[in-house]
């Protein structure tokens, strides 16, 4: 699966994503990861960076929230939590490094990237966040099956 992560100031808006042949990379600012899924990965981040559980990032209305898909969930949209914004756009380089060794441990991840591998897939969510967050702009996640 390939998971693309984007940044637009409303739900409407990232909808729009939907609808571009190329998807989100025609219209937002973009980071593309296989293997991240915003289901796992994300709540379990949220949870690092700001210390809620688990189970609390992924019960906030907007952890992975619907917004819209295309057939039977070939591709969906899906918004990620302002929470998880905050905490990562927040990070400098030693916390960045210690959420990508947090998430080369997880099992789902099947220990098949090292810390030094998931490090790029952290700076560039980071980034985005960093984007985002001044205008007060969202995350989304693009997922294409």
């Amino acid at each position: 699966m390939l998971y693309i992560y984007f940044t637009a100031t409303s739900d409407d808006e990232a909808a729009t994503a939907l609808e571009a042949p190329e998807g989100p990379a025609a219209l937002f600012p973009t980071a593309a990861f296989n293997g991240i899924d915003p289901n796992m990965q994300v709540p379990r981040a949220e949870s690092f960076l700001t210390g809620v559980g688990e189970e609390a990032a992924a019960d906030n209305p907007r952890a992975m929230k619907l917004l819209a898909e295309v057939g039977e969930g070939e591709v969906v949209l899906v918004t990620l939590t302002d929470e998880f914004r905050d905490a990562i756009a927040a990070t400098d380089q030693p916390r960045r490094r210690e959420l990508a060794d947090f998430w080369s441990h997880a099992e789902d991840l099947g220990g098949e990237a090292s810390a030094e591998d998931l490090l790029p897939v952290v700076d560039e969510l980071a980034a985005l966040a960093k984007q985002a967050k001044p205008t007060n702009g969202h995350l989304y996640c693009y997922v294409a099956v």
